[in-house]
């Protein structure tokens, strides 16, 4: 990340310091969604760092536009917590606070909870074999991967049951706001160890659902569902050692 020191003391981060915005440049996009998605991406994915400041100015020579779409793209992602805007000084990059992180959970829960409910009801027996599949494959990666192939293999597993497991709600609007609070937490770095711990356990509680879509046994599959993300909560404060601080959060999660 390339910055220099204020006379503040806080970080600016130079042009340098963000990505190329040809990939997100799309002719029938408005350009405020076009830079509002850009700068969404290079913040959750580390490339603009909490406690940097950049500038409307810097984004919009960037693109090429005017300070116009980039201001209204600053505010959206203002209301979202990302970035908080210093008058007179710029846009400044915040990070997530463990109250943040819990309050995403909380949302996941209740999301996730809905679109696992529609599931029940709408998933075919053909999305359930591809489950099962997934699953199955899963599985023979944990008992013979290497190490070092491991977390790879099984993310992709992952995100190919998540994506027909929201998809089977049939309704793309909630899988939509599922995978917008998933993006959220995805791209942190603490999160990246979580993978290598408990796989056995946590893959059981996937299949404890797909076990419970089969039967049509919609609480069994909204338990089996939650659980999966307090164990995924869990890991996580473990992860950044805080989970002392599990009782101070209980309104959240």
């Amino acid at each position: 990340m390339d910055s220099e020191e204020r006379s503040d003391g806080r970080r600016k981060l130079t042009m340098n310091a963000f990505s190329d915005p040809q990939p997100f440049i799309k002719e029938r996009i408005p350009v405020r969604e076009q830079i509002y998605y850009y700068l969404r991406k290079t913040i959750l994915n580390g490339e603009l760092e909490a406690g940097g400041m950049f500038s409307d100015g810097e984004v919009a020579q960037l693109f090429g536009v005017s300070r116009t779409p980039v201001r209204e793209a600053v505010q959206k992602l203002e209301a979202e917590g990302l970035v908080d805007r210093l008058p007179q000084k710029g846009n400044r990059v915040l990070g997530l606070a463990l109250a943040d992180v819990a309050h995403v959970y909380s949302i996941r829960k209740a999301l996730e909870g809905l679109a696992v409910r529609y599931a029940v009801r709408n998933i075919t027996e053909g999305e359930l074999e591809r489950m099962k599949s997934i699953l199955d494959r899963a599985e023979a990666h944990i008992a013979e991967d290497r190490p070092e192939d491991l977390p790879g293999n099984l993310g992709k597993c992952v995100l190919e049951f998540n994506t027909l497991l929201f998809a089977a709600c049939r309704v793309p609007k909630l899988a939509d706001l599922i995978w917008q609070q998933r993006e959220i937490l995805g791209p942190l770095r603490i999160l990246q160890g979580l993978i290598d711990k408990d796989l056995g356990q946590r893959f059981e509680l996937r299949r404890r659902l797909y076990r419970a879509l089969v039967r049509k046994d919609e609480k069994e599959a909204l338990r089996a569902w939650e659980k999966h993300l307090e164990t995924s909560f869990m890991y996580w404060l473990e992860k950044c050692g805080a989970e002392k601080q599990k009782a101070l959060l209980s309104d959240f999660i």
